[in-house]
Parts: C-alpha cells; structure tokens; sequence
C-alpha cells in the first residue's frame, strides 16, 4: 500500500522541473530565489539539498549564490578544449613578454589556427561561468589588454 504514496521528494523535483522549463530551461539558464525555494521545501517538510542532489542526477547542474540559485544543465566534463587543439603550443615562450609583444603573439596564434582549434577555444570560453568571465576580463585588465 507504500506504492501508493507519491515520494515527496519525487513530487517536488518534479514541480522544480515543470517550472524550469516554463522558464527556458534548458535552452538558457534559469534562476529563482533561494530563499523561496528553502522555505518551499521546508513546507513540505524536505530538505532542499536533497531536492538539488535529486536534480542533479537528472542533469541538472546548480550554483548558489546569497540571493538565488540557478539552474544549468549539467556538463559531463568540465568546458576544457581538446588538448590536441593547442599541440604544439608552449606556454613558456610567453614568458618576460611585454603587453604589446604577447598582444602581437596572441593575434599570431589565432592566425594560425584552424578552424577547430578556433572552435574549441570559442567553446571554451562560452563553457565559462559569469565569474571566470569577469576573471579573465579582469586579468586582462592587469595586462592593459582590454
């Protein structure tokens, strides 16, 4: 008779979902207040840890931040280009290059890049979180590069 019983768990996640894709998900990235969501699922007597482990086995990624928490899908690997994409690249010949210099060497690089190599940077930029966007912006910055 149990079988009977909707899992509240189950119940919510699938509330969570319906609401995901009324919002765009997954084609963007949706976010809601994390503070509603808690107290949602505390009404109902669950924790919302679990409702966001539950998520997460579907494929659907989180991250929290003090006001909201926002839904992505999950990636199976971290938004790192294809090694081969920069064979041949080293790193060390960048070393004690001024601005103008590693400017000149950069716009050199993506010359003679192929078009997946380009690919796979663009991806892995676009793969990038807000903040390690803002980051990279901000390094760039240092650099008197952007």
């Amino acid at each position: 008779m149990s079988d009977l019983v909707p899992d509240p768990v189950a119940a919510f996640v699938e509330h969570v979902v319906r609401q995901l894709a009324k919002h765009g998900y997954p084609d963007r990235c949706v976010s809601f207040p994390i503070e509603r969501m808690y107290e949602s699922a505390a009404a109902k007597d669950l924790s919302f840890n679990t409702v966001l482990d539950a998520l997460a086995q579907r494929g659907i990624a989180h991250e929290k931040t003090p006001e909201k928490v926002i839904f992505s899908p999950a990636t199976s690997a971290p938004s790192l280009p294809d090694p081969s994409a920069f064979a041949g690249l080293d790193p060390a010949m960048f070393a004690g290059l001024s601005t103008e210099q590693l400017m000149a060497a950069a716009q050199n690089a993506m010359q003679q890049m192929g078009p997946e190599q380009l690919s796979a940077v663009r991806a892995m930029i676009e793969g990038m979180t807000p903040e390690q966007q803002a980051e990279m912006v901000e390094q760039a910055r240092k650099l008197g590069l952007a």
